[in-house]
């Protein structure tokens, strides 16, 4: 298997990982709404600082830098606005008056829910095999650096804010119950839709390597 070749399955394997260790979390019940959305966030952060890192140690490679550092520098800024609102918002308002939700949300930011290290540990070592074997293409443009983390992180939380708010019956009443299934209900949907963003990033990067090796 050529160097390339390899890359287009370190992301599968990750995306894979990712996915079974979350539904390993919701059998476990050690899962909520504010773990997947922060997860996500953790992972766009990862990829960020390590595009940083790329154009602090790989200048040369980059074709436009300011454009690059542009992209960087907004990325930074929207993940930094997105954690003040994941943390107040999801974290802690909308589990007020669930006690259990609260507890978890605090121990997943004070980095004691093992499920959650396990997956910071599985951004950071594939962004670090990325970074040392040079997977990334530095020439690529602003709507490449602009990664589809940053569309997943806006779907997950106008998608949460409005499962919650059905969920909590903020909306009105339905005709079926589903307060006993809120929380699968609050965290399957955003799986799939990082599933499936994932899964459309990788496609892209299969059709390049093709392209290239033609």
């Amino acid at each position: 298997m050529n160097k390339e070749k390899s890359f287009y399955w370190v992301d599968i394997v990750s995306l894979v990982f990712f996915t079974l260790l979350s539904i390993g979390a919701i059998a476990m019940k050690e899962i909520t709404i504010f773990y997947v959305i922060y997860v996500f966030w953790w992972d766009e952060l990862m990829k960020t600082v390590f595009d940083l890192f790329r154009y602090i140690f790989k200048k040369e490679e980059i074709k436009d830098h300011l454009e690059y550092k542009a992209a960087i520098g907004s990325r930074f800024f929207m993940l930094f606005i997105y954690f003040v609102f994941i943390v107040i918002c999801f974290g802690f308002i909308i589990e007020w008056n669930t006690t259990d939700s609260v507890s978890k949300n605090l121990g997943i930011l004070l980095f004691q829910n093992v499920y959650f290290n396990i997956s910071l540990i599985s951004f950071t070592a594939r962004e670090m095999y990325v970074y040392s074997n040079k997977s990334r293409d530095l020439n690529q443009s602003l709507q490449n650096i602009m990664s589809k983390g940053i569309i997943t992180l806006h779907v997950s939380i106008i998608l949460g804010l409005l499962l919650w708010a059905v969920a909590t019956k903020k909306l009105g009443s339905i005709p079926i119950q589903i307060e006993q299934y809120s929380s699968v209900l609050s965290i399957v949907p955003f799986l799939l839709i990082k599933f499936l963003f994932e899964w459309s990033e990788i496609k892209s990067k299969r059709k390049t390597l093709n392209k290239e090796i033609l």
